[in-house]
């Protein structure tokens, strides 16, 4: 129900907790069982700006001195001590191909798992807009092939339906 007909599912987790990697494929993997059969997964790990200095926020002055730098970010406090870092980018791919493997899918005949797996900060936004413009890019192809063949991936509420009716004139 989650996933109907999605054409891209992000399944995220956190960075510094591993039990939240392993919940993530025991709880929630099923839920993507609905989803397109061309349907793209992204592994997130979000929370990066808690392991790592880049995703704390943007840098105040760029490499040409003090030209400051044009990086949209969200508003942080200062920076914070780092956290151990639970979950390594290597368990991330290793998901990645379980899930695969789960929707019956061949790696070798889907994206790679590099390009598939991100870390992220919701906090500062690191690497989301990466994520979403990625995903964009690939589905995007997709959507428009559909639209172009005449398959519609939107419900018309204007448009009337035929009703099938019974000699008793209730609905079929």
């Amino acid at each position: 129900m989650y996933c109907r007909g999605a054409a891209a599912v992000i399944l995220t987790y956190d960075v510094t907790n591993w039990q939240s990697l392993a919940e993530l494929e025991n709880r929630f993997l099923s839920l993507t069982d609905t989803a397109n059969t061309d349907c793209i997964f992204a592994i997130v790990g979000n929370k990066a700006d808690l392991t790592d200095t880049l995703a704390q926020g943007p840098d105040t002055e760029s490499e040409q001195g003090d030209k400051p730098q044009s990086v949209v970010m969200c508003p942080t406090p200062p920076a914070t001590p780092l956290q151990h870092k639970q979950v390594s980018r290597e368990d991330a791919v290793a998901l990645y191909g379980r899930v695969l493997r789960y929707k019956g899918l061949e790696e070798k005949a889907c994206l790679p798992a590099e390009r598939m797996c991100f870390e992220t900060s919701a906090k500062t936004g690191y690497n989301v807009d990466v994520l979403f413009e990625t995903l964009f890019d690939l589905v995007l192809p997709s959507i428009l092939k559909k639209r172009s063949e005449g398959e519609s991936s939107t419900v018309d509420l204007e448009m009337p339906m035929e009703v099938k009716r019974t000699k008793a004139g209730c609905c079929a």
